[in-house]
């Protein structure tokens, strides 16, 4: 199969006929106006793909037989066709592409305009069919939350003009990394500069019809970054820059009338894919996140998922929490630091109201079964009924190890204020909250990514409900989720090792450099735990 570029849509009548269909639905104006049955229209992803070798084959039997030179035709369609064709064509013995009228005895002259020659069977694709073919492959298709009918195929795919550079870039971008191809990776680069330009004029065009593909194109810019750029700091950093863009372009229509929620579902999930790169550069959030939060607020008044406004609330206090005490300096006893502590138990409980809130708006259960064990953590995983709510559970969770995290630091590192503010019995309770928290996590990961030793039909059991058709752009935030999980103070060993694999087979499957930087992280992680194990055992023994 090869791809072919753009296409006529049009009924299979009206191409055959040569005229141009409109293409209304159910059958086109065409067929009604001389009595024919409309046999229906193409989706757009079987036109990208469609099976051209025929129609190469007739072109080349056209060239070739007036010319008689196969070799001279491979030069003047090189874009057609590959290298690997060319040379094929160019190893063929002069007797086997000979045109001569009087051919040998033993030969049998082949009718009028046919070449007795060697058609090759693949034509392999170029770089710009790579790249989306890998995209499709890795990052549309083969995940919880992909298109599954060839309706949502084409619907991804409607004005896919704008967003198709893109989809080439981060394809490229995956697979240059994994084949270490340094000029697929300038291709890359060049593909997403043209994007981020056809994007920004799709943008000014402010067409209400083409939101879907401005929000689609905007969003998987930021999918870009994180497979293109290495170190966890600059990824998310850039990938936030057009996360921001993407709030705006949807902040701007709101409310949508037969949208979830007026549209404050798709606008949450786009805040919330902030907090991370917020948090990782140390950067407050900006006014205007607090603003649209509100307005989603105002939205959703009186459902019960507004409740995933107010844990977006509790995490940007906790963004602010970790903000101060990286900027401040804090004496043991003293009571900026006794205070500081106070707070973060008070964020902690807020956070333990809100687990119950977020149990009625989106409920799970826990399932088990025999499983392959990389794919499946100790075998459970959990049943959603939506692909929102499984992704509002792991901002939770992320977030509340994090604060626990936080108060177990405070233990350690400044005893008579944690003594004073808080109680023998909470602490021990903080390393409860984290191993469950982070265990929940790592069994979510089904229902969030498929792992490569999954067959389709087991990968249907864990698949939530309510798919918005996007592949892979939740992956990013599950990535750091599971670093987070994975490096909690106390969890098992095994949580770290089957967390820091899942970052492995994402980095060895897609080419994502956000998830060979997260691993890498891991790694400096477990080095430096390492390390103070040893300091504990020499200073035990020097004692």
């Amino acid at each position: 199969m090869v791809y072919c570029g753009k296409a006529s849509q049009g009924c299979q009548n009206c191409r055959t006929r040569r005229i141009k269909c409109d293409k209304k639905r159910p059958e086109c104006s065409q067929c009604i106006r001389v009595g024919r049955k409309c046999p229906g229209y193409r989706d757009q992803l079987s036109l990208m793909f469609r099976d051209e070798s025929s129609k190469v084959i007739q072109k080349a039997h056209a060239q070739w037989g007036s010319s008689g030179s196969p070799t001279e035709a491979s030069g003047s369609s090189a874009s057609a066709s590959s290298s690997s064709s060319t040379s094929a064509w160019a190893h063929e013995s002069p007797a086997s592409t000979s045109t001569s009228e009087s051919p040998p005895a033993a030969t049998p002259l082949p009718p009028r305009g046919i070449v007795s020659t060697r058609i090759p069977k693949k034509v392999d694709l170029n770089m710009d069919q790579q790249g989306i073919q890998f995209y499709i492959n890795r990052y549309l298709m083969n995940h919880p939350d992909s298109p599954k009918t060839r309706d949502q195929v084409a619907t991804y795919f409607l004005n896919a003009d704008a967003a198709q550079n893109v989809m080439i870039a981060v394809g490229l971008a995956g697979l240059s990394n994994l084949l270490g191809n340094k000029n697929m990776n300038l291709l890359a680069r060049s593909k997403y500069v043209t994007a981020l330009k056809q994007t920004g004029q799709l943008i000014a065009s402010n067409d209400p019809a083409g939101l879907v593909a401005r929000l689609r194109s905007v969003v998987t810019l930021a999918l870009f970054e994180v497979v293109q750029n290495k170190g966890p700091k600059m990824t998310v950093g850039s990938a936030s820059t057009h996360i921001n863009g993407a709030v705006a372009v949807l902040r701007s229509v709101l409310p949508i009338p037969h949208a979830p929620n007026q549209g404050a579902h798709g606008v949450l999930q786009l805040l919330f894919s902030m907090f991370i790169p917020y948090q990782m550069t140390d950067t407050p959030l900006p006014p205007g996140f607090f603003e649209t939060l509100r307005f989603c607020k105002e939205l959703m008044n009186g459902v019960p998922e507004s409740c995933s406004v107010d844990l977006g609330l509790a995490i940007a206090r906790l963004l602010q929490l970790l903000g101060i005490v990286e900027h401040t300096v804090l004496t043991d006893g003293r009571p900026t630091t006794n205070n500081l502590i106070q707070q973060y138990l008070i964020l902690d409980n807020a956070f333990d109201g809100l687990e119950s809130r977020l149990l009625k708006a989106f409920p799970y259960t826990q399932q088990q079964g025999e499983y392959p064990a990389p794919a499946v953590f100790r075998g459970k995983w959990h049943k959603y009924h939506g692909t929102w709510g499984a992704r509002i559970w792991n901002h939770y969770r992320w977030a509340r190890i994090l604060a626990n995290q936080r108060l177990v630091k405070f233990i350690n590192e400044y005893p008579i204020s944690s003594t004073k503010v808080i109680p023998t019995a909470r602490r021990t309770r903080c390393y409860i909250t984290i191993e469950k928290l982070a265990e929940d996590t790592l069994i979510s990961v089904p229902s969030h990514w498929h792992h490569p030793i999954l067959d389709p039909e087991t990968t249907q059991i864990f698949e939530p409900g309510g798919f918005g058709n996007s592949g892979a752009l939740g992956l990013p935030s599950l990535l750091w989720h599971l670093t987070t999980a994975g490096c909690a103070p106390n969890v098992p060993p095994e949580y770290w090792e089957w967390s820091y694999n899942v970052l492995q087979t994402v980095w060895k499957e897609m080419g994502m450099q956000h998830a060979l930087a997260l691993s890498e992280m891991m790694e400096e992680h477990r080095s430096k735990l390492e390390k103070e194990a040893i300091k504990q055992e020499l200073k035990v023994e020097g004692e």
